[in-house]
């Protein structure tokens, strides 16, 4: 049984603002949160930037958005990424305003920025269920200082921070760490080792998996079944996609460029069963460490504005026909696994 059936909604917000629409699979206009929410999803995962370009995925919005989250029961995932603009294992940018702090500095404003964030929430009566200190940090964050390339030193004690800030404000929130490329078990044994040899204190194992660059559901499972038992923690796969088509033929060369993994066409059916088989594996977990699966912005449907560069409003969106919403806006078949436990 999955106790969390959920997506990365971040785009959401934005989306609207700038016009986007969204529908049942009869075409009836509605919120998207109550189409998701019908279609039996439980969870939501809302990044945080310290100050975007676009004024957007900052504090204000995550207030809003979980004010919103909670009238449907809802739960929230903050994704806490410590940077302006993206940050994953090929990048993570200091935010401008910390570029000149030293170390001591650096580990002050962590704590403060993640104690902002989850005080604010917690005041307006929407504490977050978890949260994650850091965005993919296989290499670690706040570059170069925490960086782990040489030493795990710098970033235990960064992610110290970030738990303690965590912790002070809601001690029920659970705390996760969350590295990408889920097939990769060397990786997951040498980084959580370090991490653990550092008395870094976590509750949640977070991994993305992407079969078109990670590798097998196979290989999948393997790690999976593994760490769980490993290090006896809980597991969510907060990151994963598949397309629903491969894209309109004017919009194409825009689509993020990707093979079909064999059996899974782009189509709206094979979407669906890569969802469902990722769902059965996490499912098969032992001794019920895993715990769900989260979808990677189910919302980010063409809304012109609503780009990939949050610097450029002409920039496009790459991920829509990765979408749980196909180019008609119109709610996905995937969409219906949230329904299964």
């Amino acid at each position: 049984m999955l106790s969390v059936r959920g997506a990365d909604i971040s785009s959401l917000k934005k989306s609207e603002d700038k016009g986007g629409v969204y529908a049942y699979e009869d075409g009836r206009q509605a919120d998207a949160l109550e189409i998701l929410c019908d279609h039996g999803l439980n969870y939501a995962r809302i990044r945080v930037w310290v100050n975007s370009p676009d004024g957007y995925h900052g504090k204000s919005q995550i207030l809003e958005m979980a004010k919103r989250l909670k009238q449907r029961e809802i739960r929230l995932l903050v994704d806490f990424h410590y940077a302006d603009s993206w940050a994953d294992p090929g990048k993570q940018p200091k935010p401008a305003a910390w570029q000149d702090l030293d170390f001591d500095g650096l580990k002050q404003v962590v704590y403060d920025h993640t104690y902002d964030v989850c005080n604010a929430l917690k005041e307006q009566g929407t504490p977050p269920d978890m949260v994650q200190i850091g965005n993919e940090i296989t290499n670690g964050m706040l570059w170069p200082d925490g960086k782990n390339d040489k030493s795990f030193d710098n970033l235990a004690a960064l992610l110290k921070e970030g738990h303690r800030a965590a912790r002070d404000c809601s001690p029920e929130t659970r705390v996760m760490l969350q590295l990408d490329n889920g097939c990769r078990n060397e990786m997951y044994h040498g980084w959580f080792d370090s991490i653990i040899e550092r008395a870094v204190p976590f509750d949640l194992i977070g991994l993305s998996y992407y079969s078109y660059w990670h590798g097998t559901l196979a290989d999948l499972q393997s790690n999976l079944n593994d760490i769980a038992v490993r290090y006896n923690k809980d597991l969510i796969i907060v990151e994963t996609a598949y397309p629903f088509a491969p894209g309109k033929p004017e919009n194409k060369g825009d689509l993020i460029p990707i093979e079909e993994y064999p059996g899974y066409p782009f189509s709206p059916e094979g979407q669906r069963r890569m969802l469902g088989d990722i769902m059965d594996i996490v499912r098969l977990v032992p001794n019920r460490r895993g715990l769900g699966v989260m979808w990677w912005e189910a919302t980010w449907t063409g809304v012109p504005g609503n780009g990939w560069d949050p610097s450029d409003p002409t920039s496009p969106n790459n991920w829509e026909n990765q979408a749980l919403f196909d180019f008609d806006q119109r709610a996905l078949p995937a969409m219906d696994l949230f329904n299964q436990p």
